[in-house]
């Protein structure tokens, strides 16, 4: 079977949805292919996954495709029909137009693929079979050793995210600025903040010279090789809408990695964490600051709760979800491609 993903860009979402799930399929002997073109021989294809298809030109194309009989897979890992009106870049781009071409091509699918329930029950006003496959990562990942002592080395406590996180950062910034002035023992502690830069930092109240901005990290693996060095991870989220359709991606990685995490007392979150065992639930800010200088002090918990994530990650690989993608992407017996 050939399958192509076709991604509207190449962000974060295009790996988990586009570049891994493709990657998925080709261990099981399909013949698969992504990028944010559809391949000049697009008509060999048997089926075609669209990650959030909504331009007016591929939705065109999407619609010529539907005549030419192709099996249509349409993807979404947000809920744009509620963006939070702090995300000024999202809320410009997804126009009214833009969400009546996404309703509508989510109508033409065959089938409609998501990564939460709650997004799931979003999009069913929409589509008539959605289908809930999570995001996940190779189990290479979940190899790698970890320094939980961290002796001799300064203690990085991290954030990752991007422009359509980064108005969540505030929630933490007090709690961050304080443990980067922590008098831990030998080099002390280190913020660093994967995602943004500096300047965007400086904006949002983070200062001093022990916090550090990497910036934006283009590829998958050297993303998590960046976070990957993080002692602690912060994920701060606010209770909205669009954060509760969300997939706990932080979640994943952190899990994968072995490293603690400190979330928002979140939907997303709170489905996965169990507070003080596989990682902390933050309800109220003074939390941030309790439960970062408790990890901050403690390498046996540090040890003990990256560890326990890391234990429940082997659900989350992609061995694991590639069958999950082989029947949706399967053009059913006896329906001409």
């Amino acid at each position: 079977m050939r399958v192509h993903f076709w991604s509207a860009d190449t962000a974060g979402s295009a790996f988990y949805r586009a570049v891994l799930p493709a990657m998925a399929l080709s261990w099981l002997g399909h013949d698969t292919s992504h990028g944010v073109r559809l391949p000049p021989n697009w008509a060999s294809y048997d089926t075609i996954v669209g990650c959030r298809v909504a331009q007016t030109g591929p939705t065109k194309m999407w619609q010529h495709l539907k005549t030419e009989g192709k099996r249509l897979v349409l993807d979404l890992d947000d809920d744009y029909f509620h963006l939070d009106p702090s995300n000024r870049a999202a809320v410009e781009a997804w126009t009214p137009d833009m969400l009546r071409r996404l309703a509508g091509n989510l109508a033409l699918a065959d089938l409609v693929t998501c990564v939460t329930e709650p997004l799931a029950a979003v999009l069913r006003d929409y589509a008539a079979d959605v289908r809930v496959i999570p995001n996940g990562l190779p189990a290479q990942y979940l190899g790698h050793p970890r320094d939980y002592a961290a002796e001799g080395r300064p203690l990085y406590v991290g954030w990752a995210g991007t422009t359509s996180t980064v108005a969540e950062l505030p929630e933490a910034v007090r709690a961050l600025n304080r443990i980067a002035q922590y008098p831990r023992g030998g080099d002390g502690v280190m913020v660093r903040l994967v995602g943004i830069g500096a300047e965007q930092a400086m904006g949002l109240g983070l200062r001093g010279r022990r916090v550090g901005a990497l910036g934006w990290v283009e590829r998958l693996e050297h993303y998590l090789h960046a976070v990957g060095e993080f002692d602690v991870w912060c994920a701060p989220y606010r209770d909205t809408a669009f954060n509760r359709a969300k997939f706990p991606t932080k979640w994943l990685e952190a899990s994968v990695l072995g490293i603690p995490l400190v979330a928002s007392d979140t939907e997303a979150y709170r489905r996965v964490i169990r507070h003080g065992e596989n990682g902390f639930l933050v309800r109220y800010e003074h939390e941030w600051g309790r439960y970062l200088k408790r990890l901050v002090d403690d390498p046996a918990l540090r040890q003990r709760v990256g560890m326990a994530a890391r234990g429940e990650a082997s659900g989350s690989i992609m061995q694991a979800l590639h069958h999950q993608w082989e029947a949706v992407v399967r053009v059913p017996e006896g329906v001409a491609a």
